[in-house]
């Protein structure tokens, strides 16, 4: 995470013009225009009227019904005796000549043709699934949920005939649904049915709606807003943008570039304050512009006038320029107007002593803004922060202290120790006291329910009813009133409920049982060892058998071979006993264990990001003629780089002294034209001399630079190094289930441009090569931009960040690995889990704790938080 306090580089205020996906727009109109309605909810998929664009009527349904709909239904009455599907509709439904047309153009065959999905269908096909299971005692239980489900969302113009249809079927078999069983099989009916993920609604997130309909209050207010990462927090200033100027601070600058590439792609009109001591430095995005000059050649905006911030609706600004952001928002509007937004304002927080703690307590104390957001998945709660809260209190004393809290947990990101086994509450305490604490503690932060694993939580759930070890009054039947109630946070809930009300004389039983059962999600690859030789696995004599029957091979005198001795792997109690749990899974990720990250990129947070490095490198085993043609290359474009920097520093001051005299000439050429000296058709730019040395000298440069250029050498690596590649995949995992092992995408293009870089380790550019960047505070910005491009582009296999990076890093992440050596508070525990799972879509993923007393401080109580003490201290005003 860049936490330096300066200004926008060249490369950062072009990242900010690159538009986000077309998806992305759609999501941020929907958090605008869900400002002015936050009951907005819509569905993008087609119903047949709405793709027809054509007008309803009940006349129509009857008609389109009967033409696209009727002959499938009464296909799947007659062969399953579906006598309850039966609905009266009109046989003879005339309609108007020119929708007669229109239907000819898109008939069923037509519609067929095109593979066009309407929802109608959607429902059609799952009915037909549930009566043919239903009929053969199938787990129609699946279907009948999904249909159950997508009925009730927000499809716009659906016939009213399908409607109904399913609704009967619903109602039919709603007696012989079993909860128990929908419960049992949460992983397959919820967390992994893709129905229900690709058809659900667009609608705003619970706490957007209420942050957005307490901030339209008139009152002065501080908001702490406190959601899981990933949903949304830091894109809810365009939607208060809708009615408020908004003043956005953040402490990591990549979180505000994100914010405003959002904003621009949506037409919003910024302005950025970083680095900046007076409200001079603020500079305007030219949406934002209001008084300017034009370029005389191209006609677009040559020069901005910065003073000038009347069109301003969001102004994003680091923590040092808080003050003169503030107060050039005030010159243009009245502070009750203005919301100041402080993303993370706890960062830092966790080291008694840091340079931004002063200026925190000096933006707090001289802030004039009545309306304060305070947003962070970690943020402490109102009564952790009594000396905050009053002193709010007491600087605007009508104010209104409001606590905006989600737990959305629409997914499940397991907790994996570093045995390969998921970690929940009840696989942590034997004693009875110490799990009902835990349940206690995980209540208080119910942030935590996204980490838990839904298919063993569901184990659980299941052993625990089988054996009637809790009151009737808490089972399934008596908690789930019905299929509207079941959802992943529900079953979650209802988890933490059956740990509370197990009886102390059962724990030991449950404990134990599951203690003796574990099985690791993520499995030991024991079929290589860590040099890549293959192990062969031979099975020793067992009870019963002779010598005799295990046939010895033939000597024929042939040439003899050497073979490898290996004990076949034992049962999962015998590993307990002999120590198997070495405490290294799957920390081989450029050989043996690459195959477990799968889906997506993978980030691993360290201290020591030189020694993650190194052990990668080490652990490929990259033959040594490779890698010394490999880094003899690297050293060769390296001195090759330097050249071209002094030559590129000459380039640089060439231009400048051009640019400077042409900005000169325009400049006498018109106040001649003002002055009416000359004509327009007269006005001409002469160049001097000297001017034509410097075109000369400068053509001159370019050419030495090209050539350089074309010196450079490319490295790569053979395919057999590059992790999840399917040579890698050939000879390191070849007896895994490597289907879904994710790779790297690099294109030479990319490798050529660090190769250029004369600023970056080399070490670092041959991890490169295997797919591996490296986020660090790092001197090279041409480095860190490039790596933030991949990352956003999801190129890298995996990311290597220090400890910084835990705030704020929104790029997209699968698994994520957290070091040994990282010595984290609760709270960045759980910002640095924050940066797994952010994407739209269940895929496999995983936070794999290299140090598993990180995982028990996770789950335990914490009585004197860092965050919570510095956060009293500074948050307060200076006397």
């Amino acid at each position: 995470m860049d936490l330096k306090q300066r200004k926008l580089s060249k490369s950062e205020w072009e990242s900010i013009e690159v538009p986000v996906s077309a998806d992305e727009v759609e999501v941020l109109n929907l958090i605008m225009r869900g400002f002015s309605d936050v009951t907005l909810k819509y569905n993008k998929h087609n119903s047949l009227l709405t793709y027809l664009k054509i007008e309803k009527s009940d006349e129509m349904e009857d008609y389109l019904y009967n033409t696209y709909f009727s002959s499938k239904i009464g296909d799947l009455m007659k062969k399953y005796h579906a006598t309850f599907m039966a609905i009266s509709v009109n046989p003879k439904t005339k309609i108007k000549k020119a929708d007669m047309i229109r239907l000819e153009k898109n008939s069923p065959a037509a519609l067929e043709a095109s593979k066009i999905i309407l929802y109608e269908h959607v429902l059609i096909n799952l009915v037909e699934n549930l009566l043919k299971l239903k009929k053969s005692n199938g787990n129609w239980e699946y279907y009948y949920f999904t249909i159950y489900k997508l009925v009730r969302n927000s499809v716009i113009n659906m016939n009213r005939h399908i409607i109904q249809i399913v609704n009967q079927i619903l109602a039919v078999y709603e007696d012989d649904v079993d909860m128990s069983k929908i419960v049992e099989n949460a992983v397959d009916y919820i967390e992994k049915n893709e129905n229900i993920l690709k058809y659900s609604d667009m609608m705003l997130y619970d706490h957007q709606k209420e942050l957005f309909t307490c901030c339209k209050s008139a009152m002065p207010k501080l908001v702490l807003y406190i959601a899981p990462t990933g949903t949304g927090k830091t894109l809810s200033p365009l939607g208060l943008s809708e009615s408020k100027k908004i003043i956005f601070v953040c402490a990591a600058r990549h979180v505000g570039l994100a914010l405003a590439r959002a904003a621009i792609s949506v037409n919003k009109k910024i302005a950025f304050a970083f680095g900046c001591s007076s409200a001079e430095e603020i500079r305007l995005h030219y949406f934002a512009a209001k008084e300017y000059t034009k370029n005389w050649r191209t006609g677009g905006i040559w020069k901005v006038d910065n003073s000038v911030g009347d069109k301003v609706e969001i102004i994003i600004c680091d923590i040092k320029s808080y003050i003169a952001a503030m107060y050039y928002m005030l010159a243009f509007n009245s502070k009750e107007d203005i919301i100041t937004y402080w993303d993370e304002p706890t960062i830092t927080l966790d080291y008694d002593e840091h340079e931004f703690h002063e200026i925190i307590k000096k933006n707090w104390s001289e802030n004039v803004i009545p309306n304060v957001v305070l947003s962070s998945a970690t943020l402490p709660k109102v009564h952790e922060i009594p000396e905050t809260i009053s002193d709010f209190m007491i600087k605007f004393p009508e104010a209104n202290i409001v606590s905006v809290i989600s737990h959305d947990c629409k997914k499940t990101i397991p907790i994996v120790d570093n045995n390969g086994y998921v970690i929940l509450p009840h696989h942590m305490a034997a004693d009875y006291a110490t799990m009902k604490e835990m349940v206690a503690h995980c209540e208080n932060y119910l942030t935590l329910l996204r980490y838990f694993d839904l298919k063993e939580l569901v184990k659980f759930i299941n052993y625990v009813l089988q054996n009637n070890l809790v009151p009737s009054n808490v089972k399934i039947e008596r908690h789930f009133g019905s299929l509207d109630e079941i959802d992943m946070k529900t079953i979650k809930l209802y988890y933490l409920k059956l740990l509370k009300n197990i009886k102390e004389a059962d724990w030991s039983k449950v404990y134990n049982h599951f203690l003796e059962n574990k099985e690791k999600r993520i499995k030991p690859n024991d079929y290589i060892d860590n040099k890549g030789v293959k192990i062969r696995k031979h099975s020793s004599l067992g009870p019963g058998a002779s010598a005799a029957e295990k046939k010895a091979p033939v000597l024929g005198g042939g040439q003899l071979t050497r073979t490898m001795s290996v004990q076949e792997p034992v049962s999962a109690q015998n590993q307990k006993s002999q120590g198997a749990n070495t405490g290294t899974c799957a920390i081989y990720i450029t050989t043996k264990d690459a195959y477990t990250l799968t889906d997506g990129p993978t980030i691993f947070l360290a201290n020591d990001i030189e020694k993650v490095a190194k052990f990668c490198i080490q652990q490929a085993a990259i033959p040594v003629a490779m890698m010394t043609d490999i880094t003899d290359k690297i050293d060769f474009n390296n001195s090759v780089n330097a050249k071209m920097s002094k030559l590129e520093k000459m380039l640089e001051d060439i231009q400048e002294r051009l640019e400077a005299k042409e900005v000169t000439d325009i400049s006498h050429a018109d106040k001649g034209m003002m002055s009416g000296k000359k004509k327009k058709s007269d006005h001409k730019i002469n160049r001097s001399e000297n001017d034509n040395n410097s075109y000369s000298e400068t053509k001159k440069v370019m050419q030495e630079l090209e050539l350089l250029r074309s010196m450079i050498k490319t490295a790569s690596l053979n395919e057999t190094f590059v992790p999840n590649s399917s040579s890698h995949l050939t000879k390191w995992a070849e007896e895994m289930n490597s289907k879904n092992a994710f790779t790297s995408t690099i294109e030479d293009e990319t490798i050529l441009k660090i190769m250029m870089l004369e600023d970056v380790e080399n070490s670092w550019k041959v991890l490169l090569l295997m797919g591996i960047g490296v986020f660090t505070n790092h001197e090279s910005i041409a480095y860190t931009e490039i790596m933030k491009s991949l990352a956003d582009q999801q190129k890298l296999y995996v990311i290597i960040a220090s400890s910084d990076y835990i705030y704020g890093t929104n790029y997209q992440f699968c698994h994520g690995y957290l070091s040994k050596d990282m010595n984290l508070t609760q709270e960045k525990i759980i910002q640095a889990m924050g940066r797994i799972g952010r994407n739209k879509i269940q895929q496999d993923y995983s936070v794999r704790f290299r140090d598993d007393e990180q995982i028990k401080k996770l789950f335990s109580k914490e009585s004197d938080k860092p965050e919570v003490r510095n956060m009293n201290r500074l948050f307060v005003t200076s006397e």
